[in-house]
């Protein structure tokens, strides 16, 4: 296939402000080019004009030199465009195999007046998953009971059967491990030969080792563009800062209080031995825990339910504290999609916005206002529903109903998955700022560099049993790692 390109003039997107501003962008077939920034920058808006997701207000889109007309999906994937969307498009109650053909049935069977026959379909899901790892996948069963990962590959491997022309992949890193990360980019460069490759993240480390081609965005505008080796060069440092994560874990040395969590050789179902404790002043990690052993310790803390061994008491309460608890689920899932900012942030208790017993609109607003601010939020207006905003805005709008929750103990569970540097340093100084104040912090992470940076100890899990309760004073992050291999 001979070379093209994807590109855009004067590409512009007003909505209850001015998201993004006169973009004129190239991307080449054959490359990985990067679209780069931090949060809120306009990545995914922009993601979204050039698949149809969202209408753009003013410019064009040229694909190899021909004007594109388009404002919605079905018209854009009619050209080839398609895209990897960060949030689930898929059936949960249908079978895997549905999720993957269903409504691309044309490209499996072509010329032809009939279904498919099963046989057909499941080989060609199966040399599709196979790419990624995931041969072995059950077909027959539901989507909703598989893990992130497995639904993202599932939702690529349905477009990988249209043949895409253009491919964006919108922040996929932010659901997958280091090595998944890696298998996915290793398909990627062969498949890239023959397509422009889209990848829009915020995360440096993807750059050097698996784009072409890389482009800065800021403020809703496409600041400069470099290849890879153009990188090095000082002209694009400056750019580059923003981006790493080369700052200092905020860390600081309080002294833990009277006990307020006690857990005593705790066992359930997926769990076995599991004894420490949490004190007031104290942020404590836990590492090494799966999907279904994190859901069991979140249970028996919560609810005291599903514990076959040993307890979980609350010393310093005679009934059970406030818990404030960020899941592992992703940001859509615990939204309110069409409500205002202030009524997802305060959504965690309404009782504090209450006037002469009705919900005050005003105080809400005010609350929100503070949170927005506080975490820096800049992509939205304070009322825009969540479904308009950034993955890593809503982790954001999650976080501050957290806080307004004004808990005893938080339980955060990967909650700085979906935020750049810039928001990630404003999680860690709200994290030492609820230390200060007498919170007792539990931290579940997969990042051993976050854990050892923000906590006071680390509890580590191995095979569903405890292996050891170790002082940060003490610890690295290649410790931690062979430790758990």
């Amino acid at each position: 296939m001979k070379s093209f390109c994807i590109q855009t003039r004067s590409l512009s997107k007003i909505a209850d402000r001015t998201l993004l501003t006169d973009i004129d962008f190239t991307a080449y077939s054959g490359e990985v080019h990067a679209i780069i920034g931090n949060n809120g920058e306009g990545k995914t808006v922009f993601a979204k004009l050039l698949s149809g997701v969202r209408s753009k207000t003013n410019g064009s889109i040229f694909l190899d030199g021909t004007e594109l007309h388009f404002s919605d999906p079905y018209s854009a994937q009619k050209e080839g465009i398609y895209i990897l969307q960060q949030e689930p498009v898929l059936f949960p109650d249908l079978s895997v195999r549905d999720n993957i053909t269903m409504g691309v049935e044309k490209h499996i069977q072509k010329r032809c007046f009939w279904a498919p026959s099963v046989r057909k379909l499941d080989s060609v899901c199966r040399s599709y998953l196979k790419n990624f790892g995931l041969e072995s996948l059950n077909l027959n069963a539901p989507v909703s009971a598989l893990t992130a990962m497995e639904k993202l590959m599932i939702q690529f491997c349905r477009i990988l059967i249209c043949n895409p022309k253009v491919l964006i992949l919108d922040e996929p890193s932010a659901m997958l491990t280091n090595t998944e990360i890696e298998m996915l980019f290793h398909f990627l460069e062969e498949y890239k030969k023959d397509r422009i490759i889209l990848l829009i993240t915020h995360n440096y480390s993807v750059l050097l080792n698996h784009c072409d081609r890389v482009s800065f965005m800021s403020d809703g505008q496409i600041e400069a563009t470099f290849t890879v080796d153009e990188l090095a060069a000082p002209s694009s440092q400056a750019y580059l800062e923003r981006l790493k994560m080369s700052f200092s874990y905020p860390t600081m040395h309080l002294s833990p209080e009277e006990e307020v969590i006690n857990i005593s050789s705790l066992s359930t179902d997926f769990l076995s031995g599991i004894d420490f404790s949490i004190h007031r002043k104290e942020i404590v990690s836990i590492a090494g825990l799966k999907k279904e052993q994190k859901e069991s310790l979140i249970s028996a803390l919560l609810h005291k339910k599903g514990i076959t061994g040993g307890s979980v008491t609350f010393p310093e309460s005679k009934q059970q504290p406030l818990i404030s608890l960020i899941s592992d689920s992703p940001a859509y899932e615990m939204l309110f999609a069409t409500q205002s900012i202030p009524f997802n942030i305060t959504a965690s208790d309404f009782r504090r916005t209450r006037e002469h017993l009705f919900t005050s609109a005003k105080k809400m607003r005010s609350y929100g206002v503070h949170y927005f601010q506080k975490l820096h939020i800049k992509d939205a207006d304070i009322h825009t529903p969540p479904m308009y905003l950034s993955t890593g805005t809503k982790q954001k709008v999650i976080l501050a109903r957290s806080l307004f929750k004004r808990a005893n103990i938080y339980i955060y569970d990967e909650p700085t998955k979906n935020l750049d540097s810039t928001g990630k340093l404003d999680f860690y100084n709200i994290l030492n700022a609820l230390a200060l104040e007498g919170a007792s912090i539990l931290l579940i992470s997969s990042d051993y560099s976050e854990m050892i940076g923000m906590s006071s100890r680390v509890i580590l899990v191995k095979n569903g049993c405890q292996a050891g309760n170790y002082s940060t004073n003490y610890l690295s992050a290649e410790t931690l790692s062979k430790e758990l291999e």
